[in-house]
């Protein structure tokens, strides 16, 4: 197959852990296909292009046998809505102009969000008459309307409308759980349009490893109970509940809580711990990808966090790798969400409401004094993403989609 995948962040995999469309493009192409990716220059989460890239009209160049083709797009640290239309649109735009550049494909995949980028998707596929597949990571716009960014009414028809006008004309529809299923459902779209196609972690990246390791040593973690959340500080996060559970216990020496990442929380997060004196809290930048396994190893427990309004919406990819890394899941999230149903129905961590922040404390406190059960829950945690959620597991359901939705295609045209 040749595939052009379309997607706003292609990263350089040394410099962060979201690389799951590089992990998914550099697979394809290894198992036979010819594979291009038409992105932008990297920036995420910062808004800032990466040293060593340039935010140029064109540029192409090769990783690991993927065609990678950069186009120029609006790039601004800035969250706000008109400047978050305004890079999301000129990536969308140019990435059509790109998208021309490049040999015909057969098969098309494009990523949302950004939802703009679907009529990218849809106007290429066109132009070639080929099948497309559209990706959906978090559903929009309601989760722009949960997280506050999308208030006009009119605005929030109108992405509507261009949700649903993509829905209904692609070939394939591919997310990533049930409850994203059962959301498109609800908007009338086919059954036999919609592909679950889980996110997932490298087991043989992310191994398990030993607990007081270079890392703790680094940070000044030994013989601490680490607490650790890793990823975005982002809209969707919980991180209010951490950091009152982290108030609550800061009389215990013992525990600390590890914030690695970046956001637009970053600030509040600085200044929530100031105000409060929070010795107990020690925040990092974003750790380089060859130390992830060891970061990763180095928590007792490490947090994945989803507020109310975001729940039904996303699902945070660092669950797999936290499984991957034999570590149990302390979850931040609505009882009876994806995230929620996964750690409990699979036994591999426990989960508390949002708003709870004094049953988070007391949780935490549980977990600490039954070492026994961290570590089967850190079992069954792995076991299942060996069995399930293993990288090679899910990309070869990419490929049975790609195939099926190719082989549909041929069938319609004859």
């Amino acid at each position: 197959m040749n595939i052009l995948i379309l997607s706003q962040e292609y990263v350089p995999e040394e410099v962060s852990s979201a690389i799951v469309t590089q992990e998914l493009a550099e697979d394809l192409a290894r198992h036979g296909n010819e594979v291009s990716v038409v992105t932008r220059a990297p920036n995420y989460p910062l808004g800032r292009v990466f040293p060593g890239y340039h935010n140029k009209l064109y540029q192409v160049e090769n990783i690991n046998g993927v065609q990678v083709h950069r186009v120029w797009s609006y790039i601004t640290p800035s969250k706000g809505f008109w400047q978050r239309i305004l890079s999301f649109g000129t990536y969308s735009a140019d990435a059509f102009l790109g998208g021309l550049l490049v040999q015909k494909p057969d098969l098309l995949v494009c990523y949302s969000p950004p939802l703009p980028l679907g009529v990218t998707g849809w106007l290429l596929s066109c132009v070639w008459r080929i099948p497309w597949v559209l990706r959906v990571e978090d559903l929009y716009p309601e989760a722009a309307v949960a997280a506050g960014v999308l208030t006009s009414q009119r605005a929030v028809q109108f992405f509507n409308w261009l949700a649903n006008f993509l829905y209904q004309h692609s070939s394939q529809i591919s997310v990533i759980t049930e409850g994203f299923r059962r959301c498109l459902l609800q908007k009338n779209v086919p059954d036999e349009l919609i592909t679950i196609n889980s996110c997932w972690a490298d087991p043989d990246f992310v191994t398990p490893q030993l607990k007081e390791n270079a890392f703790r040593l680094a940070h000044g973690l030994s013989r601490k109970f680490v607490v650790m959340y890793a990823g975005a500080l982002g809209l969707t996060s919980a991180l209010e509940d951490v950091l009152e559970a982290a108030f609550i216990l800061k009389s215990h020496p013992d525990i600390m809580f590890v914030i690695v990442g970046e956001g637009i929380k970053k600030v509040w997060i600085q200044q929530y711990i100031e105000q409060n004196c929070l010795s107990n809290v020690k925040v990092l930048p974003f750790q380089p990808r060859a130390d992830f396994p060891q970061m990763m190893a180095a928590a007792d427990v490490n947090l994945v966090t989803l507020n109310q309004a975001f729940s039904e919406f996303s699902l945070p990819h660092k669950v797999f790798d936290i499984m991957a890394s034999n570590r149990p899941i302390l979850g931040v999230a609505p009882l009876g969400c994806d995230l929620a149903k996964l750690i409990q129905d699979n036994n591999c961590g426990l989960v508390v409401a949002p708003q709870k922040s004094m049953e988070l404390a007391q949780t935490i406190l549980k977990m600490m004094d039954d070492p026994d059960s961290l570590v089967e829950m850190g079992k069954h945690g792995r076991a299942l993403l060996l069995s399930t959620y293993a990288r090679n597991i899910c990309i070869d359901g990419y490929e049975k989609m790609f195939q099926k939705t190719l082989g549909k295609s041929s069938l319609e045209r004859g």
